[in-house]
């Protein structure tokens, strides 16, 4: 791992090359993540090209055989050396792994699933994540609950829990800002699976609010608990159908960007429009409705999305695992906050969807 730290990308190319073949490829991957994790701090993509990579050789889609081929870009990624960026600031990942041997995480034994037992602390502990004003807090809560026995299985759940907390209570309007989600939904799979190491799992969970697009939304946030349900409280009953059909009316109504006032899309806001799109979607869930159908609807309205470079569909994906993967009664969040990214990026550049619907009525 020298060569990777070095950023030695084209002698790390060959080593890894060497290594895919000849070694265990789940150790093997996990030896680029103890490089690739730290340095989410720079960039998201940093962690996520290479876990991504490997989840996609694991469908089956792709012959087992091309891994090393495939994962040839994503090394020769991880290795380069990250640009500086331009308001620096100090990693923190010795602060991260002073929590580590302050509460000496590497010596516990874990439990790897979660249970029903532990309900009530992951709840409190996502609770807890979803209230926090300084990002910097997440990783102590994390590694309090971890010396204190949650499961690694449900201390990634509470951070699950916690990040739809927080992306509720954002009002960034860049649609690329989605992270939050698919960066625990990464993490999650990666900590279901054996081979990776204790480090490498401690520091998945102790990381995640790292990266600068997550890091982004602390600056951008509305008072904790989100949604208002003052808000929701105040909506005209309506029945599914209804409700399903005003949440999609929201969506597609929602006041147009004015590009000439965009000087940053890092730091467009969403409009106040949006609010009104979560409220709907709140009341959809707290109905009862079947989330199946709200899947569905919102799965039909990402897919006139060519803005967000695919970020609409990834999020739309994370936010369905995660709502199958997260126990009641903090499930409903997940799909509320796929209302929200919707909201936020329908209408943003529809071309390609635009012209394969005039090619369909020519056909």
């Amino acid at each position: 791992m020298i060569a990777v730290g070095r950023g030695e990308w084209n002698k790390a190319d060959h080593l890894f090359q060497w290594m895919w073949k000849n070694a265990p490829e789940i150790e093997v991957l996990d030896l680029l993540l103890s490089v690739a994790i730290p340095k989410n701090f720079n960039d998201d993509h940093y962690f996520m090209f290479p876990g991504t990579v490997w989840r996609a050789l694991q469908t089956g889609v792709l012959d087992k055989e091309l891994l090393p081929v495939v994962m040839r870009p994503v090394v020769r990624f991880v290795t380069r050396s990250p640009v500086a960026p331009n308001n620096p600031m100090p990693s923190p990942i010795p602060a991260i792994e002073a929590l580590i041997e302050e509460h000496q995480l590497l010596q516990r034994i874990y439990r790897q699933r979660s249970g029903e037992d532990e309900t009530a602390v992951i709840g409190a502990l996502g609770d807890a994540i979803a209230a926090v004003d300084v990002f910097a807090d997440i990783p102590v809560l994390m590694a309090k609950a971890l010396a204190g026995g949650i499961s690694l299985e449900g201390a990634g759940e509470a951070l699950s829990i916690g990040a739809a907390g927080l992306f509720l209570r954002s009002l960034g309007g860049n649609p690329m800002d989605v992270h939050l989600h698919t960066s625990i939904n990464l993490r999650r799979y990666l900590l279901r699976q054996d081979g990776i190491s204790l480090k490498n799992k401690l520091m998945l969970l102790l990381t995640w609010q790292s990266g600068p697009e997550i890091r982004s939304t602390a600056g951008r946030m509305q008072p904790y608990p989100q949604p208002d349900m003052e808000a929701v409280a105040a909506l005209p009953r309506r029945t599914q159908e209804e409700l399903l059909d005003a949440i999609q009316y929201s969506i597609y109504h929602q006041p147009p960007t004015d590009w000439s006032k965009v000087a940053n899309l890092g730091l467009l806001m969403a409009v106040p429009e949006v609010r009104e799109t979560v409220s709907l979607a709140t009341q959809y869930m707290k109905s009862g409705y079947d989330p199946q159908a709200l899947i569905a609807r919102l799965a039909e309205i990402v897919c006139h999305d060519n803005f967000t470079e695919m970020h609409a569909f990834k999020h739309h994906q994370s936010i369905v695992e995660e709502y199958h993967a997260t126990r009641e009664p903090w499930r409903w969040m997940h799909l509320v906050c796929g209302a929200q990214a919707a909201a936020i990026s329908f209408g943003k550049n529809m071309t390609v969807y635009e012209e394969y619907l005039e090619l369909l009525h020519a056909a």
